[in-house]
């Protein structure tokens, strides 16, 4: 641990759904550790995931419809942590920034993204201290190192590293991390019982009663009655009994359409993507969408099939649509603009052509047809002559849109 000794923020994320005896153990016994090795901790931060990125089972897909009540849960441990330590002055919350963030970007936001938001609203007299568990520094190549961002991570906190039975931590990469500058401390006098929350909801959903459960010390007696009475067995059996099939998490395989390749990478990469349709008539949207899991990363779009959708949905100049005409890459290049706009994504696709049979001109024969592509700093507008029926033109430009995007993201680091 280095010589910085400024107060310490705690702060402890989890996605437990509920949240227990073992969470309040676990935060208790940090505290003291922390405590008994010189630290001084100012504010104990309880921080419910609203939502994941990578959603490994039913209870992770189903966090934003359980926020509220993990929330109000979080209070109560909250309440428990602040009696079982027994010191007034400690200040022991819990925060809704994780909803905040995921709600104003419309994607899963990651833990380093987190910490650097609360950095911003934090007094810089306070050190942040993330408590995270030892299975993330365990094997030969710990998870840690895949995890989005994590060098700016070890910028912006101290990693309060817990033991957890079954996982040894790999004391080398701990200390690969210490030599490039990462502040970190393992705790390795902590003793934390191995409570699962999804063996209480199984439990729970077989017929115990929560007072059961409360009566053994797995949950308070507080959370057993707020559990009754807001009837969380039938609503935890109704998200449990669910079994989507998430083929974007999948591996990717050689087989895969073109539309699954796609929801792939957008998913790896972590980013989202919205449409902006004129004479596809949402036929993207309709491909896309059929790729299981797309809600992960597709967030919507826009059928601006008419003059006035485009200025007033995705802000299209009128001045561009009289210039250069509805089928441009002028015009493309604003719808795609418009649909990140709107949607609040990495990504925005937007498509224009003359489908016919009608509406051609001299320089604009049936087939003529754009696609525009926005994403950060790149603006690309693609064009294309197509030819067969209205209907074949149309299919024909989705699957182009759909290979320019493909290509694009196939270029990315």
């Amino acid at each position: 641990m280095k010589a910085d000794k400024r107060p310490l923020l705690l702060v402890f994320g989890t996605s437990a759904d509920p949240i227990h005896a073992g969470h309040v153990r676990l935060v208790t016994g940090a505290v003291r550790a922390l405590q008994a090795r010189g630290e001084q901790v100012a504010e104990v931060m309880l921080m419910p995931v609203f939502r994941h990125h990578n959603l490994q089972d039913m209870v992770k897909r189903s966090l934003p419809l359980t926020f509220e009540h993990r929330y109000d849960l979080s209070q109560l441990a909250a309440d428990e942590i602040f009696k079982e330590l027994g010191q007034p002055e400690m200040k022991i919350s819990v925060s809704r920034l994780e909803e905040s963030l995921a709600q104003s970007s419309n994607r899963p936001n990651f833990t380093s993204e987190t910490l650097d938001a609360l950095r911003k609203l934090t007094d810089p007299g306070l050190k942040i201290a993330f408590l995270i568990g030892v299975d993330s520094f365990s094997g030969d190549e710990p998870s840690f190192g895949q995890w989005f961002q994590w060098e700016h991570l070890l910028e912006t906190a101290l990693l309060v590293i817990s033991p957890r039975q079954g996982f040894e931590p790999n004391f080398g990469y701990l200390q690969l991390l210490e030599d490039q500058g990462a502040d970190l401390v393992y705790l390795e006098e902590l003793s934390i019982p191995e409570i699962s929350s999804r063996q209480i909801r199984t439990r729970l959903e077989a017929g115990e009663s929560p007072e059961d459960l409360a009566a053994e010390g797995i949950i308070s007696p507080e959370s057993a009655a707020y559990i009754q009475t807001h009837d969380l067995i039938r609503a935890w059996n109704a998200l449990d009994s669910q079994q989507p099939q998430s083929v974007v998490m999948e591996a990717n395989m050689q087989n895969d359409d073109l539309e699954t390749q796609i929801g792939k990478l957008l998913f790896q990469k972590k980013l989202t993507l919205s449409l902006a349709e004129s004479c596809t008539g949402g036929l993207i949207g309709h491909r896309l969408t059929n790729v299981p899991g797309s809600s992960e990363y597709f967030m919507g779009g826009i059928v601006s099939y008419a003059y006035s959708a485009k200025v007033n949905l995705l802000g299209v100049s009128w001045d561009t649509l009289k210039q250069h005409g509805a089928v441009s890459a002028e015009v493309v290049r604003e719808m795609a603009r418009g649909a990140r706009r709107a949607f609040n994504t990495d990504i925005g696709l937007s498509v224009s052509c003359i489908a016919g049979p009608g509406g051609a001109t001299p320089t604009k024969p049936v087939g003529t047809s754009w696609c525009g592509i926005s994403f950060g700093d790149i603006n690309r507008q693609y064009h294309f002559l197509l030819e067969g029926s209205r209907l074949q033109v149309k299919e024909h430009l989705a699957q182009k849109a759909l290979e320019s995007l493909l290509q694009i993201l196939q270029e990315l680091p």
